[in-house]
């Protein structure tokens, strides 16, 4: 890329006609102006004098007022990379004196390495399953449970002397995949905990979870299965289904949202049946709130290894980062917009901070483990 490419490509992206290709190019582009030893001075010249042409190339656009509260990052990618990484002074909204973005994100947290995982079985044992081999870890009366090859647990067998088991996924994990003895898989996000019994029993199947989890049931219909939120106390009921659950602690509030089948959430002041690509929000004051047109692809992106926010608030986005990256989140600034972001979820909390300053509504800076809003 040359001189004038450059500069093509920040009109473009600033304008919100890159395309993904462009903005591919444009994020090395920027990562190049961040590290010393990655600029091509023989094809982009003198780093200043390229920075000073799409500074005064865009300041029209970065002068107008801002647009409206849901900004997509891409729009305004170019508004960060020319004011605020670029150099110490913003040339619009008055800001001043932030530190360039090299010096803020001097210490910065790499993503999880493992799943540091805790299962603990019905004798109080407890196994760390990060340290534990591939192969059986425990033989419960007639059901063993084993860590495959991909480290997913997996229960098989079956035993009429069924005991609790509790899989924990601490702060600071990637996500962890079980097996249970019915064949029901479950992923659990970092900051879950599931209790189930090593075999299931009598006329239903029941487990108990906090955090965020994605269900697929093993069909029976003999014997329906119930998930019962240890946060609030909501029980769903399934045949066989798919179906994401997020009631973490902090956030208060109980979201469950159907991929496939049909599952009934019970509150203790009512209860709904939901179809697939619906979305049940239960609120902290037992209120229920039903979204027909659901985002499936950002409820269950955590998943499939990616952060997706599709205008979620700053404190939504960064409750995310706190339980995935294990950080502390201040604030020095009251955010009231919304952001759209996408990114893999194996990278340095940089990046994502990254992505989210190119949009100039906010500004992060990182001591130590802990994460700072700043506007």
């Amino acid at each position: 890329m040359r001189k004038e490419e450059a500069i093509l490509l920040a009109e473009k992206i600033v304008s919100g006609t890159a395309t993904e290709a462009e903005i591919l190019q444009y994020n090395q582009l920027f990562n190049a102006f961040q590290e010393q030893d990655g600029w091509d001075e023989q094809l982009l010249g003198d780093q200043q004098q390229l920075e000073t042409a799409i500074r005064q190339r865009l300041q029209p656009v970065l002068s107008r007022r801002r647009p409206g509260k849901m900004l997509r990052w891409y729009k305004w990618a170019a508004a960060a990379a020319v004011a605020g990484i670029f150099g110490t002074t913003y040339y619009f909204s008055g800001r001043e004196h932030l530190q360039p973005q090299a010096v803020r994100f001097h210490n910065d947290i790499p993503a999880p390495a493992g799943s540091h995982a805790v299962l603990t079985l019905g004798n109080g044992q407890q196994i760390l399953l990060d340290s534990a081999g591939n192969g059986v870890l425990a033989l419960q009366g007639q059901v063993q449970v084993a860590k495959n090859a991909a480290g997913q647990i997996v229960y098989s067998g079956n035993d009429q002397r069924s005991s609790f088991n509790t899989l924990q996924v601490p702060p600071g994990s990637r996500p962890l995949a079980i097996a249970l003895a019915d064949g029901t898989r479950i992923w659990m996000d970092a900051g879950a905990t599931l209790t189930y019994p090593t075999a299931f029993h009598g006329g239903k199947r029941e487990v108990m979870m906090s955090g965020q989890a994605y269900f697929e049931v093993a069909q029976n219909s003999q014997q329906p299965f119930s998930v019962i939120s240890t946060t609030n106390h909501t029980n769903i009921d399934v045949l066989g289904t798919a179906f994401n659950v997020r009631a973490f602690r902090d956030a208060g509030n109980l979201e469950v949202t159907l991929v496939s089948g049909a599952v009934k959430v019970n509150t203790t002041a009512t209860s709904q049946l939901m179809h697939p690509g619906e979305q049940l929000a239960v609120r902290t004051n037992g209120s229920v709130q039903l979204l027909t047109n659901a985002d499936l692809q950002e409820a269950t992106a955590w998943k499939e290894g990616l952060f997706y926010f599709n205008g979620a608030d700053i404190t939504t986005i960064m409750s995310a980062l706190q339980r995935y990256y294990d950080i502390d989140v201040a604030y020095q600034a009251d955010v009231k917009d919304l952001f759209v972001a996408k990114i893999p979820r194996d990278v340095p909390v940089s990046r994502l901070l990254n992505l989210l300053e190119m949009t100039n509504l906010v500004h992060f800076k990182i001591e130590g483990r802990k994460v700072t809003v700043i506007k």
